[in-house]
């Protein structure tokens, strides 16, 4: 079966995704580090869908655990949601959302290159 690794898969549109994925007979792979999320709506992708998944918490700007992941699992693709998107907050945090979301994204690449 193909995995499908969603980053940022515990946000609005991730976790749907996510269910929309499971529901389709692929299985999915999340990483996500709670920052705009939560755990509970891990449940809720699991009770809504009625499947498996697998979950890593962390960031994708971190190297090895994304190694960790494409190691462990055979992942065919990827959908990226792992990006801040808050206008107001990345006004008064210009540099922490650059980090996040283009950091974060090449880091991501990086590591999807290697695999």
């Amino acid at each position: 079966m193909k995995q499908i690794l969603v980053t940022g898969g515990a946000g609005y549109i991730g976790s749907h995704t996510c269910i929309e994925l499971l529901n389709e007979g692929y299985e999915v792979v999340i990483i996500d580090n709670f920052y705009n999320s939560s755990e509970k709506v891990l449940k809720i992708i699991k009770e809504l869908s009625g499947k498996k998944f697998k979950f890593y918490k962390g960031d994708i700007r971190d190297k090895e655990i994304l190694r960790k992941i494409f190691s462990e699992n055979d992942i065919y693709g990827v959908i990226h949601f792992a990006g801040l998107k808050a206008v107001g907050e990345s006004v008064e945090k210009p540099i922490e959302y650059y980090d996040n979301n283009i950091n974060g994204s090449i880091k991501l690449i990086e590591v999807m290159r290697e695999f």
